[in-house]
């Protein structure tokens, strides 16, 4: 049960302060407007030199229970691909899907590596904050927080890249994105990923469903009527992971991205 203060009021904007959960676990985070300068933002939460990343999107919506092991075997490889990298995993903050399996097994397998949740804020609550307009908890093992100004989901999307991006030290470590199911949200944050501004590469889980599945018959054929899909595979740097091809797989692409760089 997540207990809530009544009385709570939105934080100050542009401050670090600390969500106490349940579990003991003590989160920092920052309530930020969404044109943040990402470099800023990284500054007030700590992160004071440049490491590797890797941001997960999507999500585990309409897959079977069977795959839904698999992806989290999947989760709980990269994991400890960034434990023992010393990277930081972004990913939307949220008790939910890929991002509740992160959480999890940063948990269950006491790992260090930063977890950095971004979300809009005008769609959670956490302990200290009861929001009104409450969609989504967030995830109780998560380090850090960005708590992006916006009503709807997505408005976070652009930073989580721009932080993605900004923390490997725009290019002085490797930076990665994943992209596991998903839908609508998590296409236009590939897309933001392979603009010419960032180009993060990005690798997709193919069979995990959704946008990951649009875009892996994309890539494979080199057909698309979709706007954005075309926009992606024209800018992307876009490598397939079958899900059945299991964690092992997903360790050795994220380990070529980051000898490739």
């Amino acid at each position: 049960m997540h207990l809530m203060n009544p009385n709570s009021t939105l934080p100050a904007k542009n401050v670090m302060f600390n969500i106490a959960f349940d579990n003991g676990n003590r989160a920092k985070a920052v309530h930020i407007p969404a044109e943040s300068d990402p470099g800023q933002v990284l500054r007030i939460l700590g992160f004071n030199r440049p490491q590797p990343s890797i941001f997960v999107s999507g999500g585990a919506s309409a897959m079977s229970e069977d795959d839904k092991r698999m992806v989290r075997r999947i989760m709980a490889e990269v994991a400890s691909f960034a434990e023992e990298r010393k990277a930081v995993i972004l990913d939307g903050g949220t008790e939910s899907g890929v991002m509740q399996m992160l959480g999890d097994v940063r948990k269950e397998s006491n790992y260090k590596f930063p977890l950095l949740g971004i979300s809009p804020l005008g769609k959670v609550s956490y302990p200290g904050y009861k929001n009104p307009a409450e969609e989504a908890f967030l995830e109780d093992s998560h380090s850090h927080f960005v708590l992006v100004e916006g009503n709807n989901w997505g408005d976070e999307s652009r930073m989580i890249v721009q932080l993605t991006h900004t923390i490997s030290g725009k290019g002085q470590h490797p930076a990665v994105g994943i992209l596991i199911n998903g839908g609508r949200i998590a296409m236009h944050e590939v897309y933001l990923a392979s603009t010419k501004e960032l180009r993060l590469s990005m690798i997709v889980l193919e069979g995990s469903g959704r946008a990951a599945d649009e875009i892996s018959t994309a890539f494979r054929t080199g057909k698309t009527n979709q706007g954005i899909l075309k926009a992606i595979l024209a800018g992307g740097d876009i490598q397939l992971v079958a899900t059945v091809e299991g964690p092992q797989a997903m360790r050795s692409k994220l380990a070529s991205r980051f000898e490739r760089r």
